[in-house]
């Protein structure tokens, strides 16, 4: 039985102090920063942060918050960016904890799962 939550789904494991799992596909969110809102999608999640990209006009660093579509809203603060990527950091709410649930459930196999 194979997962695909595992190290070929771990990104740059040394310079990060969080596992990061990426998603099969990337998910749409719609991120607000400055009162303005911007189309990307979510690209990986760890606990307490996410990787965003974006296509067209980037968003400037600032606090922000994004909408996913199962976790819901969830607030945080950009960590970096870079031409079309944005790291944000954000607090284990109850929505940040939905989305770190959603991801892991990514990584399960399709057939039922049980415990030993």
């Amino acid at each position: 039985m194979s997962s695909k939550v595992g190290p070929e789904h771990l990104r740059d494991f040394e310079r990060r102090r969080s596992l990061r799992f990426v998603l099969p596909r990337q998910e749409p969110v719609t991120l607000t920063a400055a009162g303005k809102q911007y189309r990307g999608s979510l690209e990986d999640v760890s606990i307490g942060g996410a990787k965003l990209r974006f296509e067209g006009g980037m968003p400037p660093p600032a606090d922000v918050s994004f909408e996913h579509s199962e976790a819901g809203e969830i607030s945080g603060t950009c960590m970096w960016h870079d031409g079309e990527s944005m790291g944000i950091a954000f607090a284990l709410t109850d929505s940040a904890l939905r989305l770190i649930s959603h991801c892991l459930r990514q990584g399960l196999p399709s057939s039922d799962v049980t415990a030993a």
